[in-house]
This record gives structure tokens, sequence and C-alpha cells, in this order.
């Protein structure tokens, strides 16, 4: 097929359809398809076809025939189908502005185009339809979420639902180019799959299956995703992964993975921009990481490997959190320690045999100097191999014969390509060694006889994510079996496109319509047929000097090839050759096949890893050795498939897979090349849609009959068609749309199936078109008629509102006139009110005025009043301070005059006993005595005298020593004399002390006796008040329990008043209806007036009324006119002197004379009410004049001055303290505050009762000699109330303040009480009387 070939071409719509405004589009070397608009009708004559761009530009060309006329547009309805099957015109520039209009104005990314998604990369944040919410809508929906708008989790839910449903596996193959988001969409469908088919509850201490198989996605993209200069993200890899279900297919019970051509030249080479596998990055980034210290690795820019495409860091990429995810990926899977650091061991080995070099030697290359470090840490440390043998196989191979074995060296370039080749293949087997270790914690295990065992797996569903068409400007082995695999799985989604197709004509029932599609089976012929490419490539492959030249010299000279058109050759000659792909042609070049699909590395080189140490480099490579027997020939071993051969067999069993399931397409479209969010270049996206199979998929629905509608919903759009039967496209839409066909579409344009109409391309746009026709028809007619109506509803709507006018300004006139009337009324009623106010305002200034001023005089006198008894209590005070002063001072007086009076005693007293002293020493016997006593001591001192002679010799020379020490000791005398003095003046001091001492205590014990007074007094208050606040509490409770009462009352009259306001609405509905009879038999009441003065009226009058005192008299004569007047007003019906009319006057004079006394029981009922009240007044007055008392009078007064001070100031500050608390401790604090009101007034109160008695002791006691004082003096005591008399007078006086209080609460709820009684007894007086007069009337008309 021609890549370059336009979809839509060979389609010869109607010329009729190309009139002139007809919307077309147009060729464009940059938008490649552009609108237009034709600007003159073309005909079968026409040559040249003009034409109208959107750009405001003119095209002209010619046209030979009507294949080369412009494709025509869709109607705008259909623009922006979520279904690219259901326009109108199939076609490729349809489809482009379809996609590109949902992409770029809608921003939606995903398009069905039959059964392929269209998937667009946004390069933008679209997390918010991938949330869990999105994965519960789809869950379920089964067929039904091809209804709803497009998305990848539709596809993986519809393959879900056939896979439960039909009982047959489902494979969904996401591909695209690279840098499409292949990668992303096939992870979105495995968590929707993991998260609608969760598995069984795990067992302690496992993972579940979803888990692990999301698990193995950032494993998977870390060594074998890597950057290319069109993805940042790109797999280098193509892979088929199976999630096995259960029977049922309503859980998961493992998965498996297959993969397919690692590019395994990309860790040896990197074109500019691109980097190597992310897993390297993440290890560099991740260098200190403590599973890596060991490892000892530099940054990636020390790695030869890893610096070839130059920048390695992507934008908005972290490698170090990505290895971090990495790890718990591998830890999750159940990769142990050991395992992880032997494959990260390896990874790093390969670094550092990528910093080998080589260096020209004297017979062959060597290993340079510069690289023995890296290679004896690769040696020692890293993979425990031995360096010698590395250092020589590096450099040199061995080539057998048949009998002689050849060691040849190799060249710089050849020992890069032999370093190369042990790097590549090492990593493939590792990249093979992860996926089985995989596959093996994706499968959950059964045991059978104590063994482990895989679950089969019953169903599956696979995921295929594998690269789409690729085309560069240098293409090599890589590409060539990348297209070779798009070209094989192009095959299959033709071949089921085709089939799906065909089933639906069968399922209608529609003739059979031979829809021919394109085969690219040549194509895979040419690569894989008997004499194919890959066998010519195989074929040199196995010889010792199979080159690239010999194998395009061989594709030159096949001449089966040469008889197929698929493969083609530049005219000039080179290296290249040409593949005619279904997509493009691709031009490939040789150089390098022959080696790529070999892919050998030299035999001594493998063993020399393979003899390593390191026991886990020896599991990897282990499978894949392939060995020389011992007694094997010598040139003779064992046949190894080439990577081509290997690829072969590989699709062919995917095929077959694919072939066994029930696939669903995917197609992945990359907008543009600068990764702009929504930017949609029409030239990259219409080479990928040529690429991919969807402009296919179009052209094989285009072939038949790609427009289909359910006939309710075509009824529903086209029901104006057909109008003959009205309710025929409502209850038989298929009869319907037949004969709507009939009518407007040319036979063979459409097909009637059994619950669907198919249309051919360009059938819908006629559909439209005379539905659009029939529509401004009709909306002409509506018109006419609308207008017409709206007319005549105009001039009858301008005829009644000038007749309204008319009637609404006579009536203003006639309105205006009266208003006029009632306004001047008004005014003078206004006046009246205002001059009224006026006057009353003035009164109530002057009467405030007056009220200040009192008010003013009299807060004067009261303030003169308390200033007094402020200055009398000084002064009381001061006189208390001064008394006791006085009598101190007398006291200290007295105590001197007392201890002067014992000085003088005494010393009266030792001057006498010296007289008797003296003169018993002037007695004989006493000189006798005397004598007696001198004579023995007279003898005695001579006796001392001569011993003391003796001794003085002795102590004459003790004496000069003596006399020193008596110099000193008189000294010391001397000192003490000095200190004798100083205490004899403390002595003193003392003894004054001690006497200012016992004053005290004198006094102190004085005011102990005050002191035990005043606490007697204090206690007998104390307890006077405990008395005080019983007795108040009993108050309380009796008066709370009169509010009940008189609550319960209150109901009681609630209910009453109820009871009445009913009786009231009864009699005011009787009222109502007999108002119009006292209207209109007043009139006659009037004329008989004169009935009660003749003189038959005076004698049949009743003698009690001539009794009657005043008052009543008047009270009956007002009654007496009313009935007069209705009794004169009767008998103007009759004649006067009739015997009819006297008994009927007789009645009425009799039901005057009840009503009468009736009367006067109310009038004598109302004077013991003003008696009652007269008593109650009495009480009151009573009470007031008691309220006049002095002791009132002090409490008021005293109330004033003390909660007008101290407790407003306490109150305040309490206030702002609670302002910041709670709503509870602000209840509280007023709880508390009402108490401590309580108490303060209590408080008040007896002291101003206090006041009032000992003022009134004060005045009774004025001619004694003492005074009382008053009780806030603080000089009350015991003495002023010796007979009891004061406190029982007291006790009598609070009593009778606290009954007066009482009977004046009781006397003021008694009045209030009788006043709303009297209030009620009345209303209801004046209800009876109302009733009675109305039952006398109606009594009087019967």
């Amino acid at each position: 097929m021609d890549g370059g070939a336009t979809l839509g071409r060979g389609h010869v719509f109607p010329v009729q359809n190309y009139k002139k405004g007809a919307r077309i589009w147009h060729r464009h070397p940059q938008l490649v398809w552009i609108g237009g608009v034709l600007e003159e009708d073309i005909s079968f004559q026409t040559r040249q076809v003009r034409v109208r761009l959107e750009d405001d530009t003119t095209a002209e060309y010619d046209i030979t025939s009507l294949e080369q006329l412009p494709f025509l547009r869709n109607p705008a309805f259909l623009v922006g189908k979520d279904d690219l099957t259901l326009l109108s015109y199939l076609h490729e520039p349809a489809v482009l502005h379809n996609l590109q209009v949902r992409f770029v104005n809608s921003n939606s990314i995903y398009t069905y185009c039959g059964i392929v998604l269209v998937a667009i990369n946004p390069y933008a944040d679209c997390s918010h339809i991938y949330r869990e919410e999105i994965i519960q809508v789809y869950q379920g929906a089964g067929k039904s979420a091809r209804e709803m708008d497009p998305h990848i989790f539709a596809v993986a839910e519809e393959a879900h639902f056939d896979m439960g449903a039909f009982g047959k596996s489902q494979s969904i193959i996401v591909s695209g180019e690279s840098g499409a988001g292949k990668t992303v969409s096939a992870k979105f469908v495995m968590r929707y799959l993991a998260s609608v088919a969760a598995s069984r509850t795990r067992s302690e201490g496992t993972t579940s299956i979803e888990a692990r198989v999301l698990a193995s996605n950032p494993i998977m993209e870390s060594i074998g995703n890597a950057k290319t200069i069109r993805n940042d993200n790109s797999s280098r890899f193509g892979k088929f992964i199976q999630i096995n279900f259960c029977e049922r297919g309503r859980r998961i019970i493992g998965a498996e993975m297959k993969t397919y051509l690692l590019e395994k030249s990309r860790l040896v080479f990197q074109a500019p921009g691109e980097r190597n596998y992310h897993i390297f990055y993440q290890l560099c980034a991740a260098r200190n990481h403590p599973a890596l210290k060991d490892l000892h690795l530099g940054p990636c820019e020390s790695y030869s490997y890893l610096t070839q495409g130059g920048d390695s860091r992507i934008p908005g990429v972290d490698d170090k959190s990505d290895f971090e995810e990495l790890l718990k990926a591998l830890q999750l899977l159940g990769f142990d320690n050991k395992q992880i650091s032997d494959v990260f061991r390896v990874l790093a080995g390969l670094l550092l045999l990528g910093n080998v070099h080589f260096e020209n030697g004297e017979a062959s290359s060597a290993v340079s100097s510069g690289s023995a470090q890296e290679i004896a840490r690769l040696c020692s440390e890293m993979w425990e191999i031995n360096e010698s043998d590395l250092r020589v196989w590096l450099t040199r191979r061995e080539i057998r014969a048949v009998n002689e074995v050849v060691t040849k060296p190799l060249t710089k370039n050849e020992a890069v390509r032999s370093r190369d080749a042990l790097t590549k293949m090492l990593y493939a087997h590792l990249f093979g060694w992860l996926v089985d270790k995989i596959n093996e914690a994706l499968n959950e295990k059964e045991k059978s006889d104590g063994v482990n065992r895989r679950k089969r797996p019953d169903r599956f569903i696979g995921v295929l994510d594998i690269y789409g068409f690729e085309t560069f400007e240098i293409n090599s082995f890589e590409q060539f079996s990348i297209n070779y695999a798009n070209e094989k799985l192009q095959q299959q989604f033709n071949q089921h496109v085709f089939k799906l197709e065909q089933e639906e004509y069968v399922r209608e029932e529609i003739e059979w319509v031979r829809v021919d599609f394109h085969d690219n089976q040549p194509a895979i012929d040419l690569i894989e047929g008997p004499v194919g490419m890959i066998n010519l490539l195989d074929e040199q492959c196995k010889r010792l000097n199979g080159s690239d030249a010999d194998w395009l010299s061989q594709l030159r000279n096949s001449t089966e090839l040469k008889r197929n058109p698929q493969l083609a050759f530049p005219k000039v000659l080179s290296k290249d050759f040409i593949v005619r792909h279904f997509a493009a042609d691709v031009t490939y070049s040789t150089e390098g096949f022959v080696e790529k699909n070999r892919d050998a590395i030299g035999e001594q080189l493998l063993d020399v890893v393979v003899a390593s140490r390191f026991q886990f480099i020896r599991t990897v490579i282990g499978p894949a050795v392939v060995a020389t027997p011992a007694n094997s020939t010598p040139g003779r071993k064992t046949t190894k498939k080439t990577v081509a051969s290997q690829f072969r067999d590989s699709l062919k069993e995917l095929m077959q897979v694919l072939c066994s399931t029930r696939p669903h397409y995917v197609r992945c479209i990359k907008p543009n090349d600068s990764k702009i969010s929504f930017d949609f270049e029409p030239k990259r996206a219409i080479q990928q849609l040529r690429a991919c199979g969807v402009l296919e998929t179009v052209r094989i629905s285009a072939a038949g009959f790609p427009s289909r509608y359910p006939y309710d919903e075509f009824a529903r759009r086209y029901r104006v068609l057909y109008t003959k039967q009205a309710a025929l496209w409502r209850d038989k839409p298929k009869q319907f749309a037949e004969l709507a066909c009939q009518q407007c579409l040319e036979e063979g344009k459409y097909a009637l199936g059994k619950t669907k109409i198919f249309l051919r391309t360009g059938q819908v746009a006629v559909l439209e078109r005379v539905r659009l026709d029939t529509l401004a028809a009709a909306a002409t007619v509506i018109q006419k008629t609308w207008k017409g109506f709206v007319a005549r509803r105009k001039y009858e709507t301008m005829r009644k509102s000038l007749l309204i006018v008319q009637a609404s300004l006579k009536a203003f006139l006639a309105f205006r006139r009266i208003k006029y009337l009632q306004m001047h009324r008004a005014v003078i009623v206004m006046q009246s009110a205002v001059r009224g106010y006026i006057e009353r305002r003035n009164y109530e200034a002057i009467r405030n005025a007056v009220i200040g001023i009192q008010a003013a005089f009299k807060a004067q006198r009261v303030r003169r009043y308390v200033e007094k008894l402020r200055y009398e209590k000084s002064a009381i005070t001061i006189q208390s301070a001064w008394r006791g002063y006085a009598v101190r001072r007398e006291q200290i007086a007295r105590r001197k005059k007392v201890v002067m009076v014992q000085c003088a005693v005494r010393k009266w007293l030792a001057k006498r006993r010296l007289r008797e002293l003296k003169i018993e020493a002037r007695s004989v016997g006493h000189l006798q005595k005397l004598n007696t006593g001198l004579e023995n001591k007279i003898i005695e001192l001579q006796m001392r005298l001569d011993i003391s002679n003796a001794r003085t010799k002795e102590e004459t020379e003790k004496l000069n020593t003596t006399s020193k020490d008596l110099e000193k000791t008189k000294a010391e005398l001397a000192m003490m004399e000095a200190e004798r003095l100083t205490l004899l003046e403390a002595r003193h001091r003392v003894e004054v002390l001690q006497e200012e001492v016992e004053r005290l205590e004198t006094e102190c014990d004085l005011k102990e006796a005050q002191r035990g007074g005043m606490e007697t007094k204090m206690v007998d208050l104390q307890s006077r008040l405990e008395q005080m606040q019983s007795e108040s509490g009993q108050t309380i409770a009796e008066l709370t329990e009169q509010l009940e009462k008189s609550r319960s009352d209150r109901s009681d009259w609630d209910l009453e008043r109820q009871k009445m306001e009913a009786e009231l609405n009864t009699e005011r509905a009787a009222r109502h209806a007999l108002d119009a009879e006292v209207v209109a038999m007043r009139e006659q009441l009037m004329k008989n007036v004169d009935l009660f003065e003749s003189s038959t009226f005076q004698k049949k009058s009743s003698p009690k009324k001539t009794r009657e005192d005043d008052g009543s008299s008047r009270t009956t004569s007002n009654l007496s006119q009313l009935t007069g007047s209705f009794s004169a007003e009767t008998m103007d019906g009759m004649p006067r002197g009739s015997p009819e009319a006297l008994l009927d006057n007789m009645a009425i004079t009799f039901e005057q004379l009840r009503m009468i006394n009736d009367l006067r029981q109310r009038n004598e009922h109302c004077q013991r009410e003003t008696e009652r009240m007269k008593a109650i007044l009495e009480a009151s007055t009573l009470i007031d004049t008691l309220d006049k008392k002095t002791s009132l009078k002090a409490f008021e007064a005293v109330r004033v001055t003390e909660l007008e001070g101290a407790y407003n100031r306490l109150k305040n500050d309490m206030e702002r303290i609670v302002s910041g608390q709670s709503g509870a401790t602000h209840s509280v604090f007023e709880r508390i505050m009402e108490e401590n009101e309580r108490l303060r007034d209590e408080a008040v109160e007896l002291r101003s009762m206090l006041s009032s008695h000992f003022e009134r002791q004060s005045v009774a006691g004025s001619s004694g000699y003492r005074r009382s004082p008053r009780p806030d003096s603080g000089h009350c005591s015991g003495a002023d109330s010796e007979d009891g008399s004061s406190g029982a007078d007291l006790e009598e006086d609070l009593c009778i303040e606290r009954q007066c209080r009482h009977l004046k609460n009781l006397a003021e709820n008694l009045t209030r009480m009788l006043t709303n009684q009297n209030m009620e007894i009345e209303r209801l007086q004046q209800q009876l009387r109302f009733s009675e007069s109305q039952t006398s009337f109606v009594s009087f008309k019967v």
C-alpha cells in the first residue's frame, strides 16, 4: 500500500452535493488539509474548481475526472463525535480534523475508531481521569462501556467482560511509536484489572497478586526503558504481559511476562541527546545508599557507557527516588538482599568493563595502561574472574580448523567489539533472569502431594506493549525487526477488522457486501519466506567469512525476491535497500546486519566469565552457555539460533496466542515532537495514523456502510422527513426509516438491518440537507402564522388597553375629587392631632423639668443627710480615740503616783530601821560584845602578825611582782567599774520598760474586754441574721406556692378565655347574620316612638319603674329608648287601635321590665364590688402610710447610697472578670450576684431598722445621762440593753416591718387579680347583654 495515498480516494460522491457554498477540504503544505468553501457550482462539464480557503486565500486547480473532486466536510453536528466511524464522510481529512477538534478544543485524549481506541499523548497531568472514582464508573459496565466516553478503562472493562461472558481469553494490543504513551496505557490497563479483579484475601506476610503485578512496572522500566530523542521513557523492548484469571474470571491468580527484542546496542552506544538504560543512572545517583556503598560507584560522568549521549539528566525525573522505588519493588516481589546486591554488583561490573580501553601494540592490541585500575577492580571485587585470562581473550580470538587451532590477535576496533559483545551478552542474560524471577513471583503456586506447582491459567487477558512502526534517517537491524513485527500485527489487525465487519452484516441480515482490504502478506513473505531476507541473513551468519555486502548481493541477485514488489533498491548503487511496508517505504542500511544477527562472543572469553568464583554470574549465564563436548571433533560446535530466527519464532508464538484470543486495539499517537501539552501537529499525526492502521480501519468501514444508527435514534432525528403518518416514527421506527430513505435516498445507498439502518458514505449529509430544507420550509410557515397571530393579538391588546385607559381616566378624576375631600378632612384631623401633640409635648417637657428639679433637690438633701451621718460617725470615732487616750494618760499618771507613794513608804521604813540600828550601837551591852570579840581577835592577830612578819621577808620579793599584778588588777577594776555604771543605767532602763509593759498589759486587758463584748454582739447579730434568712426562705416558699397557684389560675383563665372566644366567634357569626335584619328594622323602630308617649303605654308601665334611683333611671331610660324605638318601629306595620297591636305592646313592656330588673341587680352587684374595692384601697392606703415610716425611709436612703457606691463597683469588676469566660460561668456569676444582692438588701434593711430603733431610743432617753450610740458606730455594748427591752422592741419592729411588706405584696397581687377578674366579668356581661338583645330581637320578630 502507498503510504502517501489519501484515504477516501475512489469514493465518488453525488455531483449535486457540490453546490456553491459547499464546505470542502483542500490540501495544504503545512496543515495537510485546510477547510474551504466552493465559490461556484460543479457539474459534469466543470474542469476547474475555485475554492475560498479558511485563511482568506483562493485556490484553483483542474480536474479531469470525478475522482479528483475535493473531499466534502461533515455536517457540524457530527464534528467532535467520539467514534470516527459515525462520520458521514469517512476520509483522511475528516478523521484528522475530528481528532484535532476533540484533542485541542475538548481536551479529549481518547477517541474510538470502530474497534480501535485512539489515544493521543497530552503531555500534561491528566491524573484526574484515572482516579478510583473513574474506575468505579466503568467497573461492571460490560458492553455498555462502549456507550460511555472513550477511555482506556472502557477497553479493559470490555475485555474483562468478554472473558467472563464468552469464556475466551482476551488480548489488548497497545502500539504506537516511541513517546506516544504505550507504556503508560499498558500500566493503566493493568491497574484497572488489578482493581476490578482483586484476588482473594492473602495470608499474613504475603503480598497480593495485584500489588506484585503493579510492582513489576518500575523494575521493567528501570532495566528496559531509556531516554531517546522522541521520548524520555521509551521502552526499548516489547513485552506481552499475560494476566491469568480463575475459571470464572472474577479474580487474578497470577501473571506472566514475555519480552521481545531487547535493544542491546544501546548499552554500548547512544546517539546525541539519548541515554543508556535508566538503571545505570539510578545506581550512580544513589551511590551513597547502604545497599550500594560496597560497590564504590562514581558519578555517571565517570563511565564511558553513560556519557556518549551528552547531558544525562532528564527534566522532572529524580533518579535517586526512582532507585528507592525500584528497591521497594524488588523486595515486594520476593528478592532477598543477597540477590539484589548481586544484581547491582553485575551492573556495576558492566560500567567498569565499559571503562576498559585498548591500544595498538606490536603484535596485537592490548589493554591500555590507564584502564589497569578498572580491570583490576572488575576482576577482583566485582566478578571474581582471572584478570590475566580476561586481558588475553579480550584482545585475541581462537579459530578452530579441522585439525588445528589458531589464535588470532584482534585489532583495537575488534577488541572494542569483543568487549561490547560481552557487555551485551551479560546484560541480556541478566535481563532474562530478572524476567524469569518476576514471572515466578507473579504466579501463585498450589501444593499437590507436598510439591509446589504453578497453577494452570483457565483464562487470561494479555497486554501487548510493543514498539510501533519506526523510520529514521539511518535504519538498521533493530528497525528492520521492529517493522517486521508491525507487519505481522497489522496483518492480524486487518483480518480481525474485516472479520468483525462481515459479522456485523451477517448479524443484521444484510446482503453480503464484499469489502476489499489491503493484504500485506507479500511484505511478510519477503521477510520470512523460504527464500526470504531472514533466511538469507542466517545463511551469511553461518559462514565464517559472511558479510553485509554478500547478503546485499544475494538480495539483489535472488530471482524470487526480484519478483516481489515490496523490495526495491536505490537507483544509485549503495549499501542500502528499500522495503515497501504497509505504512511507508523504509530505506535500510545493511551495515552491521550480519554481526548484530549473529550476536556472537568468543568461546574463550565466555569461558573466562563462566570460570568466575562469583556464583550469581554463573547462575545468570549458565542456561545460555554453549559447551563443546570433550569427545567432539574440533571445528564442530552446537548450532545456535540467530537473533532474527529467535525473533521470528517468538513472533509466531505471539501470533498464535493473539489468534486464540479476542483482541482489543489501542493505538497511541504522538501529537508533536516538542512535548507541548495539548498541541496537535497534523503532519506528525497523519504519519502515525497511516502507520498504525487507523486509516485502514476507517477505509474498511467506509467500503461498506460506515454510518449506522439504531432505528429509534434515526426516527427521532429524522422524523420530519416523512410526515404522512404522524406517529409512525415512534410506533414503527423500522417502517418509518424505510419510507423516509425511499423518499430521500437512491436505491442501494442504504440497507435495513434487524436493529439498525446502514448508510453509505455521504448519505447522512444528504439526509441532513433534506432535513434542514424541510425544517426551513416549516419554519417559514410557522413564522407566517405566528406573525399574523402576533399582529392580531397586538391589535386586540391595543383596543382593550384604550378602553381601560378611558375607564381608568374617568375613575381617576372621580377618585381625585374624593381624595381631595378626604384630604381636606384629614388635614383638619391632622391639625388637631398636631396641636394636641405640641401641647402634650410642652406639658411633658415642663413636667420632666419639674421632676428633674425635684429629683435634684431630693438628691441634694439626701447627700447632706449622708454627709451629716459621716460627720457624726467621724466625730464619734475621734471622741472614742480621745477618751481612750485620756483614760490611758490618767492610768499612767495614777501608776506613777502609786510608785511614788511606794518609794516614800519604803524610804520611811528604811530610815526607821536605820535609827533603830544607831540606838542599838550606842548601848553598853553592845560594846561589851564588841570588846570580847576584839581581845580574841587581837591575840589572834598578834600571832598572825608574828607569822606574817616571818613571811614578810619571804614575800617581800613577791611583793614587787604582786605590785605589778595589782596595777593590772586596778586597771581591770576601773574597767569593771565603768561596766558596772553601764549596767546600772541598763537596769534603770529595764525598770522603766517593765513599767511600760505593765501599763500596756493593763490596756490590753481593757481592749480584750471590749473585744469580748463586741464578739458577743456579733454572735447575737449573726444569729438574728440567720433567723431572718430562714424566715425569708419560708416567705419565698410561700410566694413560690402562690406563684404556682396563680399560674394554675392563669391556665384556667386561658382555657376559659379560649372557650369564651369560641362562644364569641359563634355569637359574632350570629351577629353578622342579624346585622342586616337590625338595619332593616331600625327604620321601623324609629317610627314607633309615639307609642311610648300614648296613654295606653303609660297605663301598662310597671310601678317599679317609679321607685328607681336616678342612676338606674338613666340606665333604664337608655334601654327604654332602644326598646321603645324597636316597638314603635314594629307598631308601624299594623293599625294602632287593633287588639294585636295592644298585645304586642304589652309583651314589649314586660320584656323591658325584665331587662330593667336585671340591670338593677347588676347595679347592686357593682355597688358591692365598689365597696370591696374601697376596702382594698383603704388597706393600700394603710400600707402606703406604713411605707412612710422612718425605718423604710432610712432603708431607701441607705440602699441608694450603698448600692450606688461599693456594690456597683464590685459588680462592674466582677462583670469585667467574667466577660472573658464561657456562657456557663456567666450564668453562675449572675446567680451569685442575684443572691448577693438579696443578702445585701436584707443587711441594709436590718441596718436601717437598727438605725431607726436607736433613733427612737435616743429620742426616748434624751433626758437621761447617757446616749445610746448608733449601731454603725462600733460602740454598741451590752450595757445599752440590760433589761432586754431594746432587743425585744427591735425584734417586734422587724416582725411588724416584715408583715407590712408581706401584706403590701399580697394586697398588690390581690388588687391585680381583682382588676383582671372585673375586666373579664365586664366583658362577659357585655357579651351576655348583646346576646340577650339579639335573642329579644329574634323572639320579637317571631
